[in-house]
């Protein structure tokens, strides 16, 4: 009786302990990794709490860590899916920096180059050859920073003190074991759990990059048992399950190549395991959110009578929003105690510092003001990441960002260019020094070199860190336009011109950032200007000779312009505003190959007034228009020709490919144009876009019926119509464009294709 009695409390002892190390009533979820496809976890989740089946413990790998890192820091379903509807979701996913963040002062200009090299103090690194990934980090820095810095407060550095107790899983593939976290900074748990091969930038863990937890573990039911042991789990398996990658797209074979599905048996004795088939989208499909949500959530409702064999504990949704109400109550706000930076040079990391700290003698910041400072530093270009870590201060509950900058080197080279049907291609070649400091000194020299067009342009600038941040800079421009009779399919060289018009100059300017998107600057300059021309423009045939017209000219103006477009040649969304004055003097010369007239030099003097406001509104989600009005007014006098004065008058090019012909009836020397600009995306990289301008002079120049000589017409009684229909797909590289276009005034049809960017050295009457 003795030894039965002692063996009967044994067996109770190991009945208690077991029932201890297996938390009776908790119920753990697993969530898988599989990219875009992961956002069918959120629907799972609705489902379940719909239903009362409580979630006490989250693991997660890849996009299961971010759905599972946002359910443990308190979001609801309907929260995180109004975040992967965002703009914000959109741009940080995408790697797309919102213009709106950037520095317009300091923000790089942008050329036609497709390649560019940076290369200087260590001789044996380059960048910016091939990214070292698809998507840009540099949104998504700040974008975790903000989502999770708050919840890492809360918990002060232990997930297991989160709304739900969490574990991320990622990747050591140096030492080629999987690594779980379960303390430390949310924001950069979730961030190493989902970096992805080739399509993110890892994150550091003491010195060594992690990577996506999907390489040794896509589905961590053995994280879950070892560290919470819970009672019964729910495991939700996006992962792809095809049995060959799709050979069309490198991303399917990336994945299959790289995720290893983990071996750990799914204790069906104690759970469910819910297999969504998502294996048609593709792991950055994140525009199609609402349909693999449903799909998820459908899919969860099905396996509800399944679930509830296996799972008798409830939370009803009352309880778990008031818990929820509660942890928010408690979220603190993030505060900012200090910045470190390193990864550059000393002075290189005390400018960067000096970014953050300057602006903000009072400590500790705000995260909204951490950000602005941030974006700051990044819009000069010459980062090419800059990497948060923030460190949790419990003594003082604030946070210290210990900043890890990759700055690129400061000598540069490019190519690039355009390539089309017309008369346009060209190559385009850059080299440029540029320098990261307090007084940053920037040089660059670009060629244009071309069948039509030869370009080069030398920029000298310096910034000066003042209150308001200004700089000066010095350019030198040499350029020449050729145009040519007709527009022919692939251009033959022996197509002759009849109009060479030629600038060279030399501008300096002073230069205010006024605020964050708006700049003025103040600019004087010298420009000599020729053209030279057949002296009957409409038959070039019946002339030999040409006329010539020479410009010698000084200028004086100020221009002002805020902008928030999101791309200069491609633009969908944002607004653009500008108005510039200008004042000339100097002289004209004339010269005329017809005996008859004489040549003449004489004094000129105008000044041009030129404003203008391009805005995209949003119409549905893939359709925006663009509406635009522009007005030229000048006081310029008629030339000694009707020849010499419209081909010296401003020109309208609503297109690149309005470049190709020479358009009388798109020239005057004060006009009023409007556009409206239809952008229908297709896809992220597919694009329709219309180009319609109506063009009105406010005196159009005529010919006397008898020789040549020009005067005005009549006041606002010629308007001119162009318009264009282009389908465009754009490549990282630039954009592969086909399009089809009229013209008024006797041009008509023309149709073509071209590949790249369209960008021209700037002129001496113009931007």
């Amino acid at each position: 009786m003795r030894r039965s009695g002692v063996f009967l409390v044994m067996m109770m002892a190991i009945a208690v302990i077991a029932y201890g190390s297996a938390r009776d009533g908790k119920v753990g979820l697993v969530l898988s990794g599989g990219g875009a496809k992961g956002i069918a976890h959120i629907g799972v989740i609705q489902a379940l709490e719909e239903n009362d089946i409580p979630i006490d413990y989250i693991t997660g790998t890849s996009m299961g860590a971010i759905v599972g890192g946002l359910y443990a820091s308190g979001f609801t379903p309907a929260e995180m899916l109004e975040l992967l509807a965002s703009p914000g979701f959109a741009g940080w996913s995408t790697g797309q920096i919102d213009p709106n963040r950037l520095y317009y002062f300091q923000s790089e200009p942008q050329n036609p180059s497709m390649i560019k090299i940076n290369f200087g103090k260590d001789s044996t690194r380059f960048t910016s050859v091939l990214p070292v990934s698809l998507i840009n980090p540099i949104p998504m820095n700040m974008a975790f920073l903000d989502i999770f810095s708050r919840y890492t407060a809360q918990c002060g550095g232990d997930f297991d003190r989160l709304f739900v107790p969490l574990r991320t899983v990622t990747s050591d593939v140096y030492a080629k074991h999987k690594v779980v976290l379960s303390k430390g900074s949310l924001a950069d748990a979730v961030r190493m759990s989902m970096s992805f091969p080739m399509v993110f930038e890892p994150i550091d863990l003491d010195g060594v990059p992690m990577y996506d937890g999907g390489i040794y573990d896509n589905f961590p039911v053995d994280v879950m048992v070892e560290d919470f042991n819970p009672s019964a789990l729910i495991g939700v398996d996006v992962g792809s399950k095809n049995p060959s990658p799709d050979v069309r797209n490198p991303l399917s074979q990336l994945e299959e190549m790289i995720s290893q599905p983990s071996d750990y048996p799914f204790p069906y004795d104690k759970g469910v395991k819910i297999r969504i088939d998502l294996d048609r989208f593709g792991l950055l499909d994140f525009g199609k959110y609402q349909e693999i949500y449903d799909i998820g959530y459908r899919r969860g409702l099905e396996m509800i009578d399944s679930i509830r064999l296996k799972i008798r504990q409830v939370a009803p949704a009352s309880e778990v929003s008031a818990r929820r109400a509660a942890f928010k109550r408690a979220t603190p706000e993030v505060r900012i105690a200090g910045i470190n930076v390193t990864g550059g040079t000393p002075s290189e990391n005390a400018y960067l510092e000096s970014l953050f700290m300057s602006r903000h003698e009072k400590m500790p910041m705000t995260l909204s003001e951490v950000e602005n400072s941030y974006y700051r530093a990044i819009s000069s270009g010459r980062l090419q990441n800059l990497v948060p870590t923030p460190v949790y201060e419990q003594s003082d509950s604030a946070f210290t960002l210990n900043y890890r900058a990759v700055i690129k080197e400061d000598f540069s080279a490019a190519i690039g260019g355009y390539i089309s049907s017309s008369t346009n291609s060209m190559l385009f070649f850059n080299a440029g020094y540029n320098h990261l400091g307090f007084k940053s000194l920037n040089t660059n020299v670009n060629a244009w070199l071309g069948q039509s067009y030869l370009a080069a342009e030398g920029v000298f600038n310096a910034y000066f860190d003042t209150s308001v941040p200004s700089g000066v800079s010095v350019r030198v421009v040499g350029s020449r336009l050729k145009y040519h009779e007709t527009e022919k399919l692939f251009y033959e060289v022996k197509d002759p011109d009849f109009i060479r018009r030629s600038e060279f100059f030399a501008q300096g300017r002073y230069t205010l950032g006024l605020t964050l998107r708006s700049r003025m600057d103040v600019r004087i300059g010298w420009g000599h200007l020729s053209d030279t021309y057949h002296t009957d423009l409409s038959d070039i045939s019946a002339v030999e000779g040409k006329d010539s017209g020479v410009f010698n000219l000084w200028q004086a103006g100020l221009r002002w312009e805020s902008n928030t477009l999101d791309d200069i040649s491609l633009p969908s969304s944002g607004t653009r505003v500008y108005a510039q004055g200008l004042g000339m003097v100097g002289k004209y010369h004339f010269m005329s190959a017809d005996p008859e007239l004489m040549g003449a030099s004489q004094k000129v003097s105008w000044v041009q007034l030129d404003m203008g406001a391009l805005h995209y509104w949003k119409v549905t989600r893939p359709l925006s228009v663009g509406t635009g009005v522009r007005a030229l007014l000048s006081t310029r006098k008629l030339l000694p020709t009707y020849q010499a004065s419209i081909v010296a008058a401003e020109a309208v090019h609503p297109t690149p490919s309005s470049y190709n012909l020479f358009s009388r009836s798109l020239r005057a020397n004060s006009f009023v144009s409007v556009s409206v600009e239809p952008v229908w995306k297709l896809s992220g990289s597919f694009q329709i876009r219309g180009v319609f301008d109506g063009f009105l002079p406010l005196r159009k120049i005529e010919c006397s019926p008898v020789g040549s000589e020009p005067y005005y017409g009549k006041w606002l009684s010629d308007p001119e119509f162009f318009g264009e229909l282009q389908l465009r797909f754009k490549l990282p590289l630039g954009s592969v464009s086909a399009y089809g276009n009229y013209t008024t005034g006797g041009i008509g049809w023309n149709f073509g294709i071209s590949i790249g960017t369209f960008i021209l050295a700037p002129r001496f009457l113009g931007e």
